[in-house]
């Protein structure tokens, strides 16, 4: 498993899919952007489904107001005592290609996945600000035939980063991981690196919306990056027991199979409160994990340093 840095002003700890199930409403979208509370149960199915996406969770705060409320969920969506992540591991079929710049093509896949209940990204001068219910993470090892680790592949915003085993820093035979303050992008190094959320933006707002995102960010101009730091530590070889984990084998819990999103959506704003003036939407949120997903995807690219 990984030995995962958060910042030491993070907020948002890797927590058991449970605790926001407990908090979040289920919604069906009845309408074109209507959602009405369904309390029929979990959904594993989009049968009798019109619309997409049908389904999504949503906290009981109105992402158009901020942040405010959400940090007042803290307590029930964060907890620094034990961290929690999901494992799987997936055998890659024969002929599939290996990352570029990689030499060994994986037979095996370790793959895991880290939940947090709010992503909350923001500019280091605070004013910009980007956000949306729940955060789905991936830290990947790969395998050759005899199990000797390759690669890591470490989820960064809409993309992510590859290095070669030789090349990632080892806490003992663990993986080090530095996570970014608020939007849980990972990252091999410990430094403020610039961000490529602001491309995953792009690729999601609607057309209509484009000018007014890039007037937005635009009014910013300045500390558009990660920031990453030592101030919460979870997984040390010597302290397993900070982070949890839950084997993903056989067949998947419901929530696992969930055929929705996990947020209302996402939005990005200037300024510390949002208004309709100084908001975009930037897209539908998170949706159910692909756990089954056998290759890295080939827009990560491949760090060698």
């Amino acid at each position: 498993m990984p030995v995962l840095y958060f910042h030491p002003e993070e907020e948002w700890s890797p927590l058991p899919v449970e605790r926001f199930l407990n908090v979040a409403r289920i919604e069906r979208q009845t309408a074109p952007g209507l959602w009405t509370q369904t309390t029929s149960g979990l959904p594993t199915s989009t049968v009798g489904c019109t619309l997409k996406p049908c389904y999504r969770f949503n906290l009981p705060c109105p992402l158009k107001n901020g942040d405010r409320c959400y940090e007042q969920t803290t307590p029930a969506l964060s907890d620094w005592k034990r961290g929690y992540v999901y494992g799987r591991v997936v055998s890659v079929p024969g002929g599939t290609p290996a990352p570029v710049g990689i030499g060994v093509a994986p037979r095996y896949l370790v793959r895991y996945w880290l939940f947090y209940g709010f992503d909350d990204w923001r500019s280091s001068n605070e004013r910009l600000w980007q956000a949306h219910e729940a955060d789905w993470e991936t830290v990947s090892v790969a395998l050759d035939d005899s199990f000797h680790p390759i690669f890591a592949a470490y989820s960064q915003h809409c993309s992510g980063t590859v290095r070669p085993w030789a090349k990632v820093h080892l806490n003992g035979a663990h993986p080090i991981d530095y996570v970014a303050l608020g939007s849980h992008a990972n990252y091999f190094e410990r430094t403020s690196s610039p961000t490529q959320f602001l491309r995953c933006v792009y690729k999601n707002v609607a057309k209509a919306d484009l000018s007014k995102a890039r007037r937005i960010v635009g009014a910013v101009q300045t500390g558009i990056s990660d920031r990453t730091g030592a101030g919460h530590v979870l997984g040390l070889p010597q302290e397993q027991a900070s982070l949890q984990l839950v084997e993903l084998a056989g067949l998947l819990p419901s929530w696992a199979r969930f055929p929705g999103r996990w947020s209302e959506g996402e939005l990005l704003w200037v300024g510390r409160t949002p208004t309709r003036f100084t908001r975009v939407r930037a897209g539908l949120g998170p949706a159910t994990p692909n756990w089954n997903a056998t290759a890295i995807p080939a827009l990560w690219h491949t760090d060698s340093s």
